[in-house]
C-alpha cells in the first residue's frame, strides 16, 4: 500500500526566484530631474528679480519697457530703438556723419547676412523715401498755412473761417481740422450740406494733400447736443458730413484711392471733453497717415 500511495503521489516542482541585481539604489524614473528643473528656474528668476531691485530707476524703466514691448529694443545691441535710429553700418566708402532723424515713421531694422552688417540696398531707399515723404507733409503743412494767410490778407470775410483750421502733427499723423465756431461756417446747421467758403476751402486742401503719396483718412465729430430729429442722431450726422468732406476732397485733387477711411464718431471724441457742448467739437478731422519704409517695401514687391 505504501509503494502505491508513494507511485501516485505528485511531486510538487521546486521554484527558485532570483532578483537581478541593478548595483546600488533602483531606478527611481525621472520625475526628480522635473523638480529641479522647476527648482533652478525659480532660483534664476528669484536672482534676476533681486538684481533688477537692486538697480537705478533707468534700469527698472528700461527694463520695464522691454517687457511692455520688446521689439521697441534692437535686437543686436539690446538697446531701445529710437523711431528712425536703424544703427545702420556705412558700406565701403560711404561717411559715418549723423543718421537724418524724423519722428514721424517708424521703419524696420537692419539685416545681417553671414554674420556681416549689411545695408539692404531696397531698405536704404525705402528709408530714404519716407524721410523725403515726411518731409513732403511737413512742407505742404507750410505752404497750406501760408495760403491761410495769404488768403486772409486778400479776403479779410474768410477771417472767421480760416481761424477755424487747426493743422497739428500728431502720433497718428498730420491732422486738420475744420472746427466749427459760433457760427456754423463748414455746414449749415444740423445738416451735412457744405457751405460755400467751406467748400473753397476744402478744394484748396484737396489741392495740396493730392499732391503727397500719403493715405489720409476722414472723421466726421459732433457736439453732446442731441439731434433734434427722428430716426437721425449724431452718429449719421457725422457720418454724412466725413462724407460729404471726402467727395469735395476726391472731386479737387485727391488721386484714387487716396482717402482709406471716413468714420463718423458722434460725440465720442471731444476736442474739448472739458465742455461737451462746446461747438469746436464739432469739426471734420483729415488725418495725412504716416509711410514708413515697410509700407514702401510692400507696396514694391
Amino acid at each position: 500500500m505504501a509503494d502505491g500511495e508513494n507511485t501516485h503521489k505528485r511531486e510538487e516542482p521546486i521554484i527558485i526566484k532570483k532578483k537581478k541585481g541593478h548595483g546600488g539604489h533602483g531606478h527611481h524614473g525621472g520625475a526628480w530631474k522635473v523638480a529641479y528643473a522647476d527648482f533652478v528656474t525659480a532660483m534664476m528668476a528669484f536672482f534676476i528679480v533681486m538684481w533688477i531691485l537692486g538697480q537705478n530707476e533707468e534700469v527698472k524703466k528700461q527694463v520695464e519697457a522691454f517687457f511692455k514691448d520688446p521689439g521697441a529694443f534692437n535686437f543686436i545691441t539690446g538697446k531701445r530703438a529710437t523711431p528712425i535710429d536703424l544703427n545702420l553700418v556705412p558700406e565701403e566708402g560711404e561717411g559715418k556723419g549723423d543718421k537724418k532723424k524724423d519722428d514721424f515713421f517708424f521703419v524696420v531694422p537692419p539685416e545681417k547676412d553671414s554674420g556681416k552688417k549689411i545695408i539692404n540696398k531696397d531698405l536704404k531707399k525705402a528709408l530714404n523715401d519716407s524721410i523725403a515723404a515726411a518731409e513732403r507733409v511737413k512742407k505742404m503743412a507750410s505752404e497750406f498755412e501760408r495760403f491761410i494767410q495769404n488768403k486772409l490778407q486778400q479776403s479779410p470775410e474768410l477771417k472767421e473761417i480760416l481761424s477755424s483750421i487747426k493743422i497739428e502733427m500728431t502720433k497718428d499723423g498730420l491732422r486738420i481740422e475744420l472746427l466749427e465756431m459760433k457760427e456754423s461756417v463748414f455746414f449749415e446747421l444740423g445738416s451735412s450740406k457744405v457751405t460755400a467758403k467751406a467748400k473753397e476751402i476744402l478744394a484748396a486742401l484737396a489741392r495740396e494733400i493730392g499732391k503727397l503719396p500719403n493715405y489720409i483718412s476722414i472723421e466726421g465729430h459732433t457736439d453732446s447736443r442731441q439731434y433734434a430729429g427722428a430716426n437721425y442722431s449724431n452718429w449719421e450726422l457725422s457720418s454724412d458730413r466725413a462724407n460729404a468732406s471726402r467727395k469735395i476732397l476726391e472731386s479737387n485733387g485727391l488721386w484714387n484711392g487716396q482717402v482709406v477711411m471716413v468714420t463718423g464718431f458722434a460725440d465720442r471724441k471731444l476736442r474739448n471733453p472739458d465742455n461737451p457742448f462746446d461747438v469746436s467739437n464739432r469739426r471734420i478731422s483729415i488725418l495725412i497717415k504716416p509711410i514708413s519704409s515697410s509700407n514702401i517695401l510692400n507696396t514694391s514687391e
